[in-house]
């Protein structure tokens, strides 16, 4: 069978300041018509690049092909005209973009979007549509991705639809044409582990019926043990190892094969969530019967007219030593909430004490700003690209200079280079620029500048969801050894129930501002109260038969109710 893509010893380089670097090296992958195949590796790894290589998407004005060849359906790219090339993006191929926020232009609506990729298809194909025509087939397809109300989204802004929505027109936007082959890359990164769940089997429920092959790029495990056949792993632009599904999660060979395994967080086991915690009975946080409540509109007088309640009355305390985990999906309240215990946001009704000292004055809230500071989720967003390392951590430890005594810009520089080793850093990296860093060494400075104002609490938002796993194991190792050091607490905002299961002794669960159930780690996973809770550790992928059985039971119908409500 001549095989519907078949990449042979690719090497690729890219132009820069008159030199070149290598960014393939001898890449060989081929994908069958109506086989599932995973690219996995982590970022720098060379997926992206080969995939759109693959589409031909890459500025070729910045590519130098060094040696080999891609085969579509037999036939060499090298011997198709740009027009060619062009249609087959129109004819064999397709791609899901990662992020449904950025893929958008938020000033179109998505009848815009999705107009422009019918009239690229009529182009290349020489079938034009008229204008009903072309509405009647975005709305079918728009339907066929189970997008409910598919006239209110045509006509709607990208930004008034949710994330799981959004991500399903990017899936409808690859399927406005006929195709053989879906690209879909990293289609649940930037979403919550129950939207990437739907999302992942509205994508294997489409491959299987309009009998599609899948190329799944990812460094997501357990996304690929659902969708995958066969699985290639990359790693520094070479392929280190290729086979069956079976044989890479059953019998992996290479090192590096191994280590991202070893990286992936277990949900059941021996050794999950064997952690030696510095808890005692201290409260560091107290929430008391706290709400807050937003005013969406006000009258001609500025009175409020509509409110919305982000969250409702709860109650809660984190003692000192606790990695106190705060998980949900987005729009659940655990960023309002927190906020309102950093003191960003004032709460509307209740009580937040910080060691036993109400926040009810601006004065408690600027006495207290040294005892809690955040990580926030995105490090290339929360560092100030213009600013080095070094100005970046100067900025609070000159805020904080009279009550530590940095006086001097010698000990000034003493204390970055104290910082970056408590983040483990080199002292070289002060005069480097966040550009210059990868992400989780982005991350690392972003911690070390939450610890220069010498915190008894950190609050973590997310603080390794932008992270590969191998770089999200060793910041979570970083601020486990910061804990016993520094006998620091922690409050653990995340959607990873994975992570949190191995990183926190206590777990609190909200769902639309409600805390629907909070306490042991080991009792939240083994035995939950609550269907929802139930229903978000049904959703998370995992590696293994063994763990799916362990999971709390809940019947598939039950799980879709609750998670579609949701």
């Amino acid at each position: 069978m001549t095989s519907l893509v078949e990449i042979r010893d690719l090497s690729l380089a890219f132009k820069v300041y008159g030199g070149s670097r290598q960014v393939l090296h001898n890449v060989s992958l081929s994908i069958q018509p109506g086989e599932r195949v995973a690219l996995i590796g982590e970022s720098g790894s060379g997926k992206s690049v080969t995939s759109k290589m693959l589409i031909g998407t890459l500025n070729m004005d910045h590519v130098q092909i060094l040696n080999g060849d891609i085969l579509i359906e037999g036939r060499s790219i090298k011997s198709m005209s740009e027009a060619e090339r062009e249609s087959l993006k129109g004819s064999v191929m397709s791609m899901i973009q990662q992020d449904p926020q950025t893929s958008f232009n938020p000033v179109f609506r998505v009848r815009d979007h999705l107009s422009d990729i019918m009239r690229f298809v009529e182009r290349t194909t020489g079938k034009p549509l008229s204008k009903a025509e072309r509405k009647a087939h975005i709305i079918e397809v728009l339907r066929k991705v189970k997008l409910n109300d598919p006239e209110r989204v045509y006509n709607a802004y990208p930004w008034q639809l949710s994330g799981g929505m959004r991500q399903r027109v990017l899936i409808a936007m690859a399927l406005l044409h006929p195709t053989k082959l879906l690209i879909a890359d990293e289609p649940g990164t930037a979403l919550d582990v129950t939207t990437q769940d739907e999302i992942i089997k509205l994508i294997n429920q489409l491959v299987e019926d309009e009998q599609l092959a899948l190329l799944m790029i990812t460094h997501n495990l357990g996304v690929v043990r659902k969708t995958a056949d066969r699985v290639y792993v990359m790693q520094h632009g070479r392929i280190v190892e290729h086979g069956s599904l079976d044989a890479i999660f059953r019998h992996a060979r290479h090192s590096y094969t191994q280590r991202l395994f070893d990286s992936v967080p277990k949900l059941y086991g021996p050794e999950v969530g064997k952690v030696t915690r510095l808890r005692d009975e201290k409260v560091m946080v107290k929430v008391v019967e706290v709400s807050k409540t937003f005013v969406t509109k006000k009258d001609w007088r500025q009175r409020p007219i509509e409110s919305v309640q982000a969250v409702k009355p709860l109650s809660l305390s984190i003692h000192q030593g606790d990695t106190f985990g705060l998980a949900g999906e987005s729009g659940s309240g655990k960023t309002t909430l927190a906020r309102m215990i950093m003191g960003i946001i004032d709460n509307t009704d209740g009580n937040i004490l910080l060691e036993s000292m109400p926040l009810k004055s601006w004065r408690a809230k600027v006495k207290n700003r040294h005892s809690i500071q955040m990580v926030h989720q995105n490090p290339a967003g929360s560092l100030n690209p213009r600013r080095t390392i070094a100005q970046t951590l100067a900025i609070p430890l000159k805020f904080i200079g009279g009550e530590n005594g940095i006086a001097s810009q010698k000990e000034l520089d003493q204390e970055v280079e104290r910082l970056l080793a408590l983040a483990e850093l080199p002292a070289e990296y002060a005069q480097m620029y966040p550009s210059s860093l990868s992400g989780g060494q982005k991350q690392r400075v972003a911690i070390a500048r939450a610890l220069a104002a010498k915190p008894k609490i950190l609050v973590l938002d997310e603080p390794t969801s932008a992270l590969d796993v191998s770089v999200q194991k060793s910041v979570i190792e970083l601020l486990q050894k910061l804990q016993r050091e520094l006998g620091l607490t922690y409050l653990f905002i995340s959607h990873d129930l994975s992570l949190m299961r191995n990183f926190c002794n206590r777990v609190a669960v909200m769902y639309r501002g409600e805390l629907l159930e909070v306490g042991p780690t080991e009792q939240v996973f083994v035995n939950p109260k609550h269907n929802y809770t139930r229903a978000l550790i049904r959703a998370i992928p995992v590696l293994s038969d063994d763990e799916e059985q362990h999971k709390p039971y809940l019947s598939d119908d039950d799980a879709a109710t609750i998670l579609q409500s949701a």
